[in-house]
Formats: C-alpha cells, sequence, structure tokens
C-alpha cells in the first residue's frame, strides 16, 4: 500500500490527501512528527529515488520551518548526512508529502498534473 509522509496540518498535504481521496486511491497517511520516521526510511529513500529527484529534494529550503534555522544549522544540511539528521530532528523541514511505495519514492511534494501521470 502507498504511504504518504507528512503533516496533518500542511496545507500541501491535505491537498494531495483530498486529491488521493477523490481519485479512489488507497494510502495510509504518515505523520512525520507523529509517526517512526526514522533514519532506514530515509536511507531506504535516497537509495530509492526515481532519477528526477535528488536527496536536496527531502529538504523544503522554502518553508518556514528551514528559514527560522540558523545559519549552522542550514549549513549541516549541505551534505545527505547533515539533511536526514535536520529532517529526523526538525521533520517539518521535510518536503511534503512524500508518497512512496515500499522504500521506493514515488512524488514529493504535490503537483496535480505529476499525480494524474503516477496514479491514475
Amino acid at each position: 500500500m502507498l504511504k504518504l509522509f507528512g503533516i496533518k496540518n500542511c496545507n500541501t498535504v491535505k491537498k494531495a490527501i483530498d486529491w488521493m481521496n477523490i481519485s479512489n486511491i488507497s494510502f495510509e497517511f504518515m505523520d512525520v512528527k507523529k509517526d517512526s520516521l526514522n533514519i532506514d526510511i530515509l536511507n531506504g529513500w535516497v537509495q530509492n529515488m526515481p532519477v528526477n529527484y535528488s536527496w536536496e529534494s527531502l529538504v523544503n529550503k522554502s518553508g518556514m520551518t528551514w528559514r527560522k534555522l540558523d545559519d549552522d544549522q542550514k549549513k549541516g544540511a549541505d551534505n545527505l548526512e547533515g539533511a536526514l539528521a535536520l529532517i529526523l530532528e526538525k521533520p517539518s523541514v521535510m518536503k511534503r508529502p512524500v508518497i512512496a511505495d515500499g522504500k521506493k519514492i514515488l512524488t514529493i511534494g504535490f503537483n496535480e498534473i505529476i499525480f494524474e501521470e503516477k496514479f491514475l
């Protein structure tokens, strides 16, 4: 079953959930602030990303959480290990939603055109 990783009160995640429900796509919602997002999941995603994504795609550098980080925290996320550690420490810095099938990421973020291509 597909898993949709996000935060319940995130508007982008809400749009994705609504789209999935309207389109009758079965998924399990995983709240990254409450459910167990761990290094094994993140490493699995990085190792199984589609070619149009990179590990850097997981960090939302336009979000409020990123903007509130100090310069040292931002600099620490300049490499894979630091970025994954930051996501584990502050899950709201992750670009949302991430939709995965097992360890394989299908999409990051919400784009209706991409969702139609991937899921319909």
